[in-house]
Formats: C-alpha cells, sequence, structure tokens
C-alpha cells in the first residue's frame, strides 16, 4: 500500500534524520569541544579536515565510506537526471591501471556498495574482523580513491554494460511500482524548474542516453579532495590511521567547485493541481499531499532544529499530530500517515504527507482533510504545545545512540551526506534544545499560509483495461 510503498521509496531515495553524537573538531583557534561522558566518540584525524574515526571494539568489522559531497542535484545545467548515479557504478567497476580487480571485488570476503541521494554520492566497503587489524584493507581503500579522485579508467564496452545494469535497476525499483511512479510525476508537477523535482535514479529515457563522457565531465566538476570525507568505523589506532591517509592523500589538491543548482529557489506559486491516476495492482487507493513554500530563515541552524522537531510532531501519534486527527479522530486513513519536510534550497520548503484511505472512505475526503490539516496547522498550536516532549523524546534517542558505535557511525554519515559541515553538529543537541515556541510557529505559519499545493489520488483501476484518469 502506499504508507508501505513510500516507506521503500525513503530507503531508496533519502538519507533522513540528524546526528546526535559527540565530535571531536578542531576549530581556528585550536581548542576541542567538550566531550559527553559516553564511550562513544567520532575523532577529526586532522587529515586536510577530512577523515573520521569512529573507534570500535576489538573483534568488530571495520566500515569505510568516503561521501562526496555531489548528488543529483548537482548534475549539470541544474538537471537531476541521475547521472551521479551512474558514475557512482563506474567508479566502483572501473579499472585503474595500479589494479587488476574492481573496487566489488578487490578484498577477499569484504562488502562492496555504493548509494546516491540528491546531495551526495557514497562509496562503502565492509571489512571483517582480521587478526591482523584492518589497517593494511584501510590502506589499500585509501590508495584506491585517492587515484579515484584523479581520475578513473573503464573501456566503453563495460561503462555501456553499466549502463544497462542502471537501466535493471530502475526498472526493478521504480518501472513496476505505480505508487512510486505517480509519486515521482507529482514531484515534477510541484518543481517542473527545479533538479528536486526530479528522482536521483532519472528516468528510463534519461538513463538511456547517459554517455562516458558525461560522466567525466561530472566527476571532474566535483570529485576533489575539497569535494570528500572518509569515514571509518573500526578498531584502529587513530594515529596509525592518520598515517595511512596522510600518505595516500598526499598528492591530491583541492579544486575550485561549480555553483550549486540548489542555491536557486523554485518557483512557489499560489496555485493547486490535484492529480488523479489508477492501476490495476493498487488493491487500496492512497493519498499523497506536497506543498512548495518560502519562507525566510533568519537563522539556517534554529530553522533546521525547528524542522526536525516538527517533522517528529507529524510522524508521531501526539495530540493533533495526523494519525491522531485523520486516523484516530476523522477515522479517513487506515495507517499512521507519513510526512516529512525538505529544505529544497534557500528560503523554499517542501512538506510531503501521504496516507493510504481507511476502508469505506472517499480518497476526495481524505484529500480535502490532508489540505485543510495543513492549513490550520498555525492555528491549531498543537506543535508548539507539545514541544518540551519532542525535545525529550530527541534527547532519550541521542542518549541511547550515543553508547553505540554503530549508531554513532551511521549518524556521523547521515549528517555529511546532508552537505552539513562536521563542526556544525558540535553543538546540534545544544540547537535542538534551545528551539522555542516561537521557532516552530514560524514553521507551522509558513505551510499554513499560501504555497504550491501537488495533490494526487492513486485508486485501484476499475478493470485490468481501465485507462488512467
Amino acid at each position: 500500500m502506499l504508507v508501505r510503498n513510500v516507506r521503500v521509496l525513503l530507503q531508496f531515495l533519502l538519507i533522513a534524520g540528524l546526528i546526535t553524537v559527540s565530535v571531536s573538531v578542531p576549530g581556528t583557534s585550536g581548542q576541542t569541544s567538550s566531550q559527553v561522558a559516553t564511550p562513544v566518540k567520532v575523532t577529526e584525524l586532522e587529515v586536510r579536515d577530512r577523515v573520521y574515526l569512529v573507534r570500535d571494539k576489538p573483534g568488530t568489522p571495520t566500515q569505510f565510506q568516503m561521501i562526496v559531497n555531489a548528488g543529483c542535484v548537482d548534475e549539470a545545467d541544474g538537471q537531476c537526471r541521475g547521472l551521479a548515479h551512474y558514475l557512482e557504478h563506474l567508479l566502483l567497476v572501473g579499472r585503474n591501471p595500479e589494479h587488476k580487480d574492481s573496487a566489488v571485488t578487490f578484498i577477499p570476503d569484504a562488502y562492496a556498495n555504493g548509494w546516491t541521494n540528491m546531495r551526495a554520492t557514497a562509496y562503502v566497503h565492509g571489512i571483517p574482523a582480521r587478526p591482523a587489524g584492518p589497517k593494511a584493507e584501510l590502506d589499500f581503500l585509501f590508495r584506491f580513491y585517492a587515484a579515484r579522485l584523479q581520475d578513473f579508467n573503464i573501456p566503453e564496452a563495460e561503462a555501456e554494460r553499466e549502463r544497462h545494469v542502471v537501466r535493471q535497476e530502475h526498472d526493478m525499483r521504480i518501472g513496476g511500482k505505480p505508487f512510486l511512479t505517480f509519486a515521482r510525476a507529482l514531484d515534477r508537477k510541484l518543481m517542473p524548474d527545479h533538479p528536486f523535482g526530479q528522482w536521483t535514479i532519472g528516468t528510463a529515457e534519461e538513463i538511456d542516453k547517459f554517455t562516458l563522457a558525461a560522466a567525466r565531465d561530472l566527476h571532474r566538476s566535483w570529485y576533489a579532495i575539497n569535494n570528500v570525507y572518509f569515514i571509518i568505523r573500526g578498531d584502529i589506532d587513530p594515529a596509525d590511521l592518520k598515517d595511512l591517509a596522510d600518505k595516500a592523500l598526499a598528492g591530491l589538491s583541492p579544486r575550485e567547485l561549480p555553483k550549486r543548482a540548489t542555491l536557486q529557489r523554485p518557483a512557489a506559486l499560489v496555485e493547486r493541481h490535484d492529480l488523479v491516476n489508477q492501476h490495476p495492482q493498487i488493491k487500496r487507493a492512497g493519498v499523497y499531499y506536497k506543498k512548495l513554500i518560502h519562507l525566510d530563515e533568519q537563522d539556517r541552524d534554529t530553522n533546521r532544529a525547528a524542522r526536525l522537531l516538527l517533522g517528529n510532531f507529524l510522524t508521531s501519534k501526539l495530540p493533533g499530530s495526523p494519525h491522531a486527527v485523520l486516523v484516530d479522530e476523522r477515522k479517513l486513513a487506515a495507517d499512521r500517515p507519513f510526512s516529512f519536510i525538505e529544505r529544497v534550497a534557500p528560503g523554499a520548503f517542501r512538506l510531503t504527507m501521504g496516507a493510504d484511505v481507511a476502508p469505506g472512505v472517499k480518497p476526495e475526503d481524505l484529500r480535502e482533510a490532508m489540505a485543510t490539516y495543513v492549513e490550520g496547522l498555525a492555528k491549531s498550536g498543537r506543535a508548539s504545545a507539545e514541544l518540551d516532549r519532542l525535545k525529550q523524546r530527541f534527547a532519550a534517542d541521542r542518549a541511547t545512540g550515543d553508547t553505540d558505535p554503530i549508531r554513532a557511525y551511521n549518524r556521523f554519515v547521515t549528517w555529511i551526506a546532508g552537505n552539513l559541515p562536521p563542526s556544525g553538529h558540535v553543538g546540534w543537541p545544544a540547537r535542538v534544545a534551545a528551539v522555542t515556541i516561537a521557532d516552530v510557529t514560524a514553521l507551522t505559519a509558513g505551510f499554513s499560509g499560501p504555497g504550491k499545493i501537488v495533490t494526487g489520488i492513486m485508486r485501484p483501476a476499475a478493470s485490468a483495461g481501465s485507462t488512467p484518469q
């Protein structure tokens, strides 16, 4: 159903959430931040401010990621066609002169993969615990990706084969799933002039046009030492890791990066579009609601923290939440509605909400109830009323995560993948704790006010031969 399909969509396309671990980051004054009293921390190794370690227990597997702060929205001409994802594939399967195997096979018993989202591309390796530790494999990985930042080699025939792999991935994950195909059309309708109106994997037609030359151009634009981070979790001495990273990265020089397309706001016209589609695979109708607004950001970090808490409220079961109103009170939605808020450009935000329709309910009734809910969000004041409880939940979750190296590592990866500066999350818990009712009210007032709205109803087809409306 819609909620289940959208959860798959979020796992596939989005890296969502915010870091909540303590990090030691030397600043310009030479001082390091204070540490919380937990056994887990993220340590910067002072290798060009680019290498970080989460020290884990002896005998644990090692995780390595190189994160490039360039994703689908950073492709040429401000168009998100899926080329960044294609480039990810090429770098993993291509062969540099210094080795004979591709990145997915060169460490025995190891795991290798990659992911691409709107703002970042990552190369991930998992190394089993070794009696001698992970130094040899990490040294190899650093040297391998140092070479990858300079160039990559892949024959045209192999690049073409990989393009077919990407096309197959698209068809498997998106092409045969009517809810996801419909959701993509709604995003494009909402933001036809902006890369956030497109999807990371691209369309089948766009994938068929990929060229190795275009992938190389993207690589030359963004794959520079000043636009990547290396994040490692494992049992290795920080001094040893720093030494091998220093040696591997020594020959790389920073480059000037292009201007990012996401710095431009998408148009937020005051208009509404209601789309309806149907498909024989659909068994229960689902409803989407999307709204694009412009909102002044007096302080980006405060806005981000308020957005986190408001988003947590919208996905909760607290009084006044979409679940409380649309499921418990009005019986219009079959399950907890999903909801998330995204910053798509400076001062531009998108709210997405969706739910399966409850049995016996007209999809139009749920659609209008969602619209009414968002329009009345500021007037209800429930998000602000629940602010202290939301902060307490955040703090409790952070305290639990701070004792777990895996969660500490994953949260730091998430932070970096959001194209956020590492030093910015040192004070992140304090930022969240400092959010005021006025901060949340400014957000709810923005989403309750004028903006561009696109809704979608996906319903079962009347018969196998029915055509979409």
